[in-house]
C-alpha cells in the first residue's frame, strides 16, 4: 500500500480523536450527580479502612499532663442490600479495630481485634438527618452498640463528599464551592461546614462506563459528636472516582487532620478527687473506601 508520509499526521489525529469520549472533549459540561437511586434488591459491597499511624493524645487531670502517641485502625467489610429509600439491610462480613497508646519508640505490634459485630445482620436507615444501625435480631452488647454507632458516624461524615459534589454539571478543570446551610442553635451532633471546594479533575472511559475523578478539599466542625462532651474539627483532602452511569463512588481516598477536645469527670480508678479529665486529640488520618455492585 502506498501512502504519503504527509497524510500520517492527519490519520493519527483522526484515531486519537475517535478514542476520546465525548465527556473528555474540552468545553463539555459533565453531569456529576442526580438520577434515580439504586433499585430495591441491589447488592453493594463496601470495603473501608480508617487508619491513624502517629496521632498525638494529651491527657490533663489537674496539673498532671500525659502525652502519648496513638495508633488506630478500623477495617470494615459490608454487604449492603437496598430495601427502599434511604434504607438498607447490611451483613457485616468483617469489623476489625485496634487502638493503641504508647510513648515514642515503644510501639506495640499490631493487634487488630475482630468485633462480635462480624457476621451480624443489621438494618441501616436514615432518621432525622442521621444514619442509624439497628440489630435485625436480638439486642446488641455494649461493644456491638459502640461499633454500630461508629459505623453510623462514619456514614454521616462520608455524606459530606456527595454533598460537596452536588448534582450539577461541570467542565473539566472547573472548581466550585459548596454552600451547606449551617444548623441553627447549638447544633449538637451536626456537621457545620467551613470551607468546601471541589474540582473535576478528569473523565475516563472504562469497560463499565465513564468514570469522573473529583478532588475535594474542605473543613468542618462538630459539637458533641456521637453525644460525647467534645468538639472536633476536620480538615481534609479527598479524591473520589465516580462511575457516571449510576453515580456510585467506586473509589474514595481521604487524607486529613482530626483535632478534638473532650472533657469528662475522672472515675475513681484515675482520680480520687473527682477531677475533670481533658483530652486533646491531634490525629493525621487516612480513609479509603471501595464500593462495588454485586450480582445476586
Amino acid at each position: 500500500m502506498n501512502m504519503s508520509l504527509g497524510v500520517l499526521p492527519f490519520i493519527l489525529l483522526a484515531v486519537l480523536h475517535a478514542n476520546l469520549s465525548a465527556a473528555d472533549r474540552p468545553g463539555k459540561a459533565i453531569t456529576l450527580g442526580g438520577g434515580p437511586p439504586l433499585r430495591t434488591g441491589t447488592l453493594l459491597r463496601e470495603k473501608r479502612e480508617f487508619r491513624i499511624e502517629a496521632g498525638k493524645t494529651k491527657q490533663e487531670i489537674g496539673k498532671e499532663v500525659t502525652n502519648v502517641t496513638t495508633r488506630y485502625l478500623q477495617s470494615v467489610h459490608l454487604m449492603r442490600r437496598m430495601i427502599g429509600n434511604e434504607a438498607e439491610e447490611v451483613q457485616v462480613r468483617e469489623f476489625v479495630k485496634e487502638c493503641a497508646h504508647f510513648t515514642m519508640g515503644t510501639a506495640p505490634p499490631p493487634d487488630g481485634n475482630p468485633s462480635t459485630l462480624s457476621s451480624k445482620n443489621l438494618r441501616f436507615r436514615r432518621k432525622s438527618g442521621h444514619w442509624n444501625y439497628e440489630m435485625m435480631q436480638g439486642s446488641p452488647t455494649p461493644d456491638e452498640a459502640t461499633s454500630m454507632a461508629e459505623l453510623a458516624f462514619a456514614a454521616d461524615l462520608l455524606d459530606v463528599l456527595p454533598a460537596c459534589i452536588g448534582t450539577g454539571s461541570h467542565k473539566l478543570g472547573e472548581s466550585w464551592k459548596t454552600e451547606m446551610a449551617s444548623p441553627r442553635g447549638k447544633a449538637y451532633g451536626w456537621i457545620v461546614p467551613d470551607q468546601l471546594e471541589s474540582t473535576l479533575v478528569s473523565v475516563e472511559d472504562k469497560a463499565d462506563g465513564p468514570h469522573a475523578t473529583i478532588a475535594i478539599n474542605g473543613k468542618f466542625r462538630m459539637e458533641r459528636p456521637m453525644n460525647f462532651n467534645a468538639r472536633m474539627e476536620i480538615t481534609f483532602s479527598a479524591t473520589v472516582v465516580r462511575r457516571l452511569t449510576d453515580m456510585i463512588d467506586v473509589d474514595t481516598k481521604i487524607t486529613g487532620q482530626f483535632v478534638a477536645v473532650a472533657g469528662a469527670i475522672a472515675d475513681k480508678s484515675v482520680s480520687a478527687k473527682n477531677e475533670t479529665v481533658i483530652l486533646n486529640y491531634d490525629y493525621p488520618f487516612t480513609l479509603t473506601r471501595t464500593l462495588k455492585i454485586e450480582s445476586k
